[in-house]
Order: C-alpha cells, then structure tokens, then sequence
C-alpha cells in the first residue's frame, strides 16, 4: 500500500499504526502550510500532564508560503528549550539516554521544517528497525490515484486515542497518557517499540 502524508514533527502514536501498513510514504511538501497541526508540534508527557512542544516558523510569503519553504526560526532558541524539557520529563525513562544525543543532533542541522521532519522519520524507523520507501511530491494535486491511501487531511489535533498501556515516567502520578509522540514510545519501551506498534496493527 502507498500513502500520501503531510511533513509531521515526531509524530504520534497513532500516525504509525496507519503508516507502518504501507511500504511507501509519499510526502507532502507542496501544499500551503498549515498552521497548528503536527506539521511543527509534538506532544510529550510531563510531570504536570501532557504538553505541546512547538518549533517556531518562519515563512517567507506569509500565509501563502509552501510546506517545502518554511523556515525554522532563528530568533528564539527552541533548541535549548526542547533539550531542556525533554531532559527534565524523559531522564528517568528507560532507554533516553541512547536517543539523546542523536535527537538534538537532528534539531541544530537544518533550516528547512521539512528538512528537520524528514531526518526524524528516518532515524525514529532506524530506531524501529524498520524499512520504508519515502518520497516527496513534486507538485500539489488535490487528488492522487486509487493506489494512493491520502492522509493529507489527518493528524491536525491531539487525540487521546485507546491504545494499550506502557510504562511512562509520571505514569504513578497522572495515569497513561495515550497517543503521544513516538519519542515517548522510545524513550519507554526501547527496541520492543516495533512491537508494541506490530500488534496495534494486525
């Protein structure tokens, strides 16, 4: 199965119970922008519930600037303050010591959002283990052919969808948090990830 995908920053659970059924992803990078959504936004959980961790943006042509033409902003360090909040929620977790350094390697080598989305998927389906063929459009079309499966329009909100519990840090504190970023999934459970995802998928 193919499917079309808007260009997702650490995307959540349940994006990859639907993107793990196919063998190539198509990404959508000439579409106009859209604000608000996963596209630059991933949830984690904290020690006071869940929070959204949002990389600014910078776009050329206002609201009608392009996917492939956002700009990470410069004029607020995110970086540090991702490091820093990822660091002070996920230190006690099993596995965030191996993922650490790589993440943030990830975050200060480019300037593009799809660049920076791009590079995650890949090294989360390092991590996983896990193969995909992944493409990007060369134009926008408002519709593809029967072969393609078009997400295009899913993902704008959070959803705290039903999916079997796992460990998490402050899981004694708050209870499960389902449907958070697949970095919560890692940190967490490590290489038995893909088969957490495996079974949600049979």
């Amino acid at each position: 199965m193919k499917i079309i995908i808007p260009s997702l920053l650490l995307p959540p659970i349940s994006f990859f119970i639907d993107a793990l059924k196919a063998d190539e992803w198509l990404i959508e990078i000439n579409e106009t922008f859209t604000k608000q959504t996963f596209r630059n936004r991933y949830y984690i959980a904290t020690s006071q519930g869940i929070r959204a961790m949002i990389v600014p943006l910078y776009r050329p042509n206002g609201s009608n600037t392009l996917t492939k033409d956002i700009l990470l902003s410069k004029d607020y360090n995110w970086i540090e303050y991702h490091h820093k909040t990822i660091i002070t929620n996920y230190r006690n977790s099993a596995y965030f010591d191996y993922y650490e350094d790589e993440l943030i390697d990830i975050f200060s080598k480019y300037d593009k959002l799809y660049e920076i989305n791009t590079a995650l998927l890949q090294w989360t389906l390092n991590q996983l283990n896990y193969k995909i063929d992944i493409n990007y459009t060369n134009d926008f079309k408002n519709d593809y052919s029967n072969d393609y499966l078009d997400l295009r329009t899913k993902y704008r909100r959070y959803e705290a969808i039903k999916i079997p519990v796992y460990r998490q840090v402050f899981i004694d504190k708050l209870d499960f948090i389902p449907n958070l970023s697949i970095f919560d999934l890692l940190c967490n459970l490590g290489p038995e990830s893909i088969i957490y995802l495996k079974n949600l998928i049979l």
